[in-house]
């Protein structure tokens, strides 16, 4: 056993930092990882905002320009519909970057990041962006961190803080360098000899090359030629590439590999192993528990209506996003009836689907529409809509939904009078004399019949007397002659309920 245990421990390995990189929307963060790989990430991206998780692997240097090291960004989306890309990316990470604008300061999603990463148990580094801004307050920012419990080395605290500016560069060989310094105190080790082993974090439909998925190896090294299974998903690994989607042999832990031609689309979040063949892959496949995910039609429930949707997206991370959105939409009037959510463009067959469906709609993130596609759903009456900022396909969405709900009808009682006095009936056509109880009657409005309080019919008024002068309106504890059209006989003793009523449109904030 003593030289069993000898051996595993001379086959680990030092292996480099994964760090994730969180805060609020806007803060840098993209900005910030363009300015250490020099990449322009930021400008690929629609409306500057990162909505996919993206794995970067950059070679730290050191002020003489000699290389001390490797260290994996783990890229997280600041907009709030990406929590759980968040989350999922911490889990993967050692290291946590929180960016706080030294301009803007904590904000609510640097809250959440706070959350997340304290949860997760994953030591951090606070990033001060923006420290270049003329309104910059950096102690304000160090005040409200402390304020949430979050005390800086430089206050006593345990955790550190530089400050950077993703525009100019100041700080950021300083930032490598803490890094890796804490790095080495967190001690990342590697058995080079065990399978791989790691998580998915990112996943899509390649049109010409099928179902591939972005893997974060955290156990072992991933080489060309082995099986994988990836959650339900499998493949023999006949595509690996590096990050810059290079061709690469092997890729080794805290390493992102992109591997293409699974059966299908990875769940984003899931485990994945491999293995040297085919038959250990099956053996383990068939030992999973079943974990097929069951798709139970929605049902209205009693006085909602159900809206059916296909959603597809390019990345199943991005999916998850817009469905996370979906449900916000949601209130005690209508649900929304997902037929489809996949990863791929807007096909033929999707909108056959939603035409399955009364005032159904499709859309699309970052995705394309099939001219044929585009066809049918004005043949079918479908709704349709691609968008590449998740806040735009929402907005969108609530627009379609409000053309689709039902016209809410708002009734507001103006008065209540009691009929005294009967003078003339001809027909629907009724001369009463009465007094009003409350509020106020008006010539025109509509009026509801009540008898002994239970409602009989309605009619409306159409001449209003007020001491033999016509008028407009009459107030409370005054009496009045009406000239009312009801189909209902009005007795004495009757009550007038007389309302406004308001067609409105449903409006979704």
């Amino acid at each position: 056993m003593a030289e069993a245990a000898q051996k595993t421990e001379t086959t680990k390995t030092r292996r480099p930092p994964v760090v994730a990189v969180l805060g609020h929307i806007d803060h840098g963060k993209t900005s910030l990882l363009d300015k250490i790989r020099q990449a322009n990430v930021a400008g690929k991206e629609s409306g500057g905002i990162t909505q996919h998780i993206g794995a970067y692997e950059i070679e730290a240097k050191s002020k003489e320009g000699s290389a001390t090291g490797k260290i994996t960004f783990i890229d997280t989306p600041g907009h709030e519909a990406f929590s759980k890309m968040r989350s999922r990316g911490v889990g993967a990470a050692d290291i946590a970057l929180l960016v706080v604008a030294a301009d803007d300061g904590v904000k609510l999603q640097t809250e959440e990041s706070l959350k997340i990463i304290q949860e997760a148990g994953t030591p951090f580094i606070v990033v001060l962006n923006k420290i270049d801004k003329e309104n910059a307050d950096p102690e304000r920012v160090k005040k409200e961190l402390g304020d949430r419990g979050i005390f800086i080395e430089e206050w006593g605290g345990k955790v550190p803080l530089t400050p950077v500016s993703a525009k100019t560069g100041q700080g950021i060989e300083h930032l490598l360098e803490l890094i890796l310094l804490l790095a080495d105190l967190e001690n990342l080790e590697y058995d080079p000899a065990l399978p791989a082993r790691g998580v998915v974090i990112e996943s899509h439909l390649e049109p010409k090359r099928g179902n591939a998925a972005t893997l974060l190896v955290r156990e072992g090294v991933l080489r060309q030629g082995d099986w994988v299974l990836a959650g339900r998903s499998r493949v023999k690994a006949r595509i690996v590439e590096n990050f810059l989607g290079k061709t690469a042999a092997e890729i080794g832990a805290s390493s992102p590999a992109r591997v293409v031609g699974f059966d299908s689309v990875p769940a984003v979040g899931s485990l994945f192993t491999s293995f040297k063949g085919q038959k250990e892959l099956e053996a383990a496949f068939e030992g999973m528990a079943s974990s097929k995910e069951k798709q139970e039609e929605v049902k209205a429930e009693e006085g909602k209506r159900a809206i059916p949707v296909v959603i597809k997206a390019d990345t199943a991370g991005s999916l998850e996003a817009v469905e996370h959105e979906l449900k916000k939409i949601e209130d005690g009037t209508f649900t929304l009836n997902i037929l489809r959510s996949s990863v791929g463009n807007i096909s033929e067959d999707d909108i056959k689907l939603a035409a399955s469906g009364e005032s159904s709609l499709a859309a699309g993130f970052r995705v394309k529409m099939a001219r044929e596609a585009g066809e049918l759903a004005e043949r079918f009456g479908v709704g349709v809509g691609v968008f590449d900022i998740i806040y735009e396909l929402v907005d969108w969405l609530k627009r379609e939904l409000e053309k689709r709900l039902p016209e809410e009808k708002i009734i507001k009682i103006l008065g209540e009078a009691r009929v005294l006095k009967i003078f003339k009936q001809e027909g629907a056509r009724q001369i009463v004399g009465g007094k009003v109880e409350s509020g106020m009657i008006s010539e025109g409005k509509r009026f509801r019949l009540l008898r002994r309080q239970f409602p009989i019919g309605e009619g409306r008024i159409i001449e209003l007397q007020m001491g033999k002068m016509r008028t407009k309106e009459v107030g409370e504890k005054a009496e009045f002659g009406v000239l009312a059209d009801s189909e209902h006989e009005i007795v004495p003793g009757d009550e007038l309920e007389v309302f406004d009523e308001e067609i409105k449109k449903k409006k979704l904030l």
